[in-house]
């Protein structure tokens, strides 16, 4: 396991005390923007007042948003009316959408968005925030508030992006004329260029996969922002291994020359590991050759609650590794099951059991069960970082198993390798999205294997050819709060759709032959799933805050069921459903609502399916 590359990189605010130009700026006030916590960012302007200079340090990140949660009395206010910024480079809603989730911070207040001019390209002009807060007296106060961002080039595509940045302000205290403004490239936006530097620059060998494993190691401080309910708001340690993960994808895919879309590549396992540092940025890279064997990621000695000071929820935040009981009903699971439980559940089912072995070593179990009702095939965890459907596939198959002549096959654990590594990321960070860990130990979606060796993908060929089912349900998950990519134009390239939660949806993909009973299909499910307890207002609640910052557009609704529908003639059955649901870092009760739709879901599914098809077979 060779150390490849490993660099230091000072904080800004270190940097900045030790600035020579700090003498004339005394008795002047000091603006600045920087990925650093509360605390932190609250320390420097503390020391910078004891030298004579008035200061306030905000957040690069998501300034607006740490502005009202920062500087704004929400229980003095009736209304907020913000005009958001445009710019030529940057997707018309990306600032709007940088408020996310402003309204469920301040309940009671009126809060409009007003969409500014767009600021051209080859403008100098910052992005800025016209705020207007109206008082429960009627008294009304205007701000403007900077949100810092620099045209780069990303050394993964070679495009020009609209990112957020660090930047410094001085201005008279009286007149309030700016004396001096300037970007400051930070640490946190250092260290990711650092890696991706050597990433592009590195003379990988020609076939894939490139590596067994790259590890990207990052220490640093950062924001780690929860509500008053302790669940997470914003993480500069999210954000920066989601831009690590996508943009190292990103460069391989292009170096591929594969063209957009297509989901073949296998680099290798991608992994950011991303901590909580203090006083220096710590940056490595480690590579493990193809066939190596992998160690574990390291626990961390420092939690990254006590670091932050953040005061969070111990159920929003425990890492739960349940533990399977045969006595304990998996109505009762309330977050990710480890394997071994996933395992021993599926043990329960009588019927000839199947496997196939993963790139790294770990058995992907499932089990056929034959029968004369027409055939399903049930799969979950296909991307490991999606636990809900893991559960929803062991109770589907239970339920399955219960009615008489039901033909059909499970595999409730696709993806063992990413499923590994998700369970290593969440003993580090409990509430982040982990998407590094929803591909195989390949660095592929396995549903989009194009050759063999099959590795985890030979047990759903398995349990299609075992049943010769024409009927696929895949149970899936998204991310359950707002996914970002700040330091590559901020809303993730490619993945706009998927950004901020829109409640559980469906995507079906059919055969042409298949359509008219996969419409007739999809009605009568969607119906059913809409009657389901909390179903109906669940899909209100978050469909209308996603629509009031993406607006609609991408699906189509019914009965009140966001779905997605396309034709596939290359899947080898029928029809398929992909369940959503909102799932990507949720416990507790929240998971075991979601783990209950899934089930439901399966359930509905199954029934309509039996009684359409079952009754009108289709000649395929």
């Amino acid at each position: 396991m060779p150390k490849l590359f490993e660099c230091e990189i000072a904080l800004t605010s270190t940097q900045l005390l030790s600035d020579p130009r700090l003498g004339s700026w005394v008795g002047h006030t000091l603006e600045l923007w920087l990925f650093e916590g509360l605390q932190a960012r609250q320390a420097l302007a503390s020391q910078l007042q004891q030298r004579g200079i008035q200061a306030r340090v905000r957040s690069a990140y998501k300034p607006l948003l740490h502005a009202f949660l920062e500087e704004v009395d929400a229980a003095t206010l009736a209304s907020v009316v913000i005009e958001y910024p445009r710019h030529e480079a940057a997707d018309p809603r990306r600032f709007l959408l940088e408020g996310y989730p402003l309204e469920s911070l301040l309940p009671g207040v009126d809060v409009s968005w007003v969409a500014s001019q767009v600021i051209a390209s080859g403008s100098l002009e910052q992005p800025t925030y016209q705020i207007r807060l109206t008082d429960r007296l009627g008294v009304l106060h205007t701000h403007s508030l900077l949100a810092p961002n620099l045209l780069k080039t990303d050394l993964a595509l070679e495009q020009t992006l609209l990112c957020p940045t660090g930047y410094l302000r001085v201005s008279d205290a009286q007149s309030f004329q700016v004396l001096h403004a300037q970007r400051l490239e930070t640490e946190f936006e250092q260290a990711f260029q650092a890696l991706m530097r050597w990433v592009t620059e590195h003379p990988w060998v020609s076939d894939e996969p490139y590596f067994e494993r790259l590890l990207l190691s990052v220490e640093l401080p950062g924001i780690e922002t929860v509500d008053r309910q302790g669940r997470l708001l914003a993480s500069t340690y999210e954000a920066l291994h989601e831009d690590l993960y996508f943009s190292v994808l990103e460069f391989f895919h292009r170096r591929s020359k594969r063209p957009a879309g297509d989901r073949g590549l296998q680099p290798g396992q991608i992994v950011p590991d991303v901590r909580v540092g203090k006083d220096v940025v710590k940056v490595r890279v480690e590579y493990y050759p193809a066939g190596s064997k992998l160690a574990d990621l390291q626990q961390t000695t420092l939690e990254t609650v006590q670091a932050l000071g953040a005061k969070l929820n111990p159920a929003t935040n425990s890492s739960i590794n349940l533990a399977f009981d045969p006595a304990i009903d998996l109505e009762r699971c309330s977050g990710a099951l480890s394997s071994e439980s996933v395992h021993a559940a599926l043990a329960l089912l009588s019927g000839q059991n199947f496997e196939a072995l993963s790139r790294q070593g770990r058995l992907v179990k499932g089990v056929y069960c034959p029968g004369s009702l027409p055939a399903v095939v049930l799969t979950g965890g296909q991307h490991a970082n999606e636990a809900s459907g893991v559960v929803g596939a062991l109770r589907g198959a239970q339920w399955l198993a219960a009615q008489p002549l039901a033909h059909f096959a499970v595999v409730p654990l696709e993806n063992p390798d990413g499923y590994e590594l998700f369970a290593q990321y969440r003993a580090i960070h409990p509430q982040h999205m982990h998407h590094a860990a929803r591909y195989t130990g390949l660095g592929d979606d396995l549903e989009y294997r194009e050759r063999a060796p099959w590795y985890e993908t030979g047990a759903r060929r398995q349990a299609v050819a075992l049943t010769q089912a024409q009927l696929h349900l895949s149970l899936h998950g998204y991310p359950a709060h707002e996914w970002t990519r700040p330091l590559t134009g901020y809303v993730p390239r490619g993945f706009t759709l998927w950004s901020l939660p829109k409640g559980f949806f469906l995507i079906v993909r059919y055969q042409a032959a298949y359509k008219d009973l996969a419409l007739r299909w999809l009605e009568a499910l969607t119906e059913s799933i809409s009657q389901l307890p909390g179903v109906a207002e669940f899909n209100r609640t978050q469909l209308k805050r996603y629509e009031s910052y993406l607006g609609s557009g991408g699906f189509e609704l019914k009965h009140g069921v966001a779905c997605v529908l396309s034709q596939n003639d290359q899947q080898n059955v029928g029809v398929k459903l992909v369940t959503e649901f909102p799932d990507e870092t949720i416990v507790g009760e929240e998971f075991a609502f979601a783990q209950q739709v899934q089930t439901d879901t399966v359930r509905l599914a199954v029934t309509h399916w039996w009684r359409l098809y079952g009754s009108a077979p289709i000649e395929a």
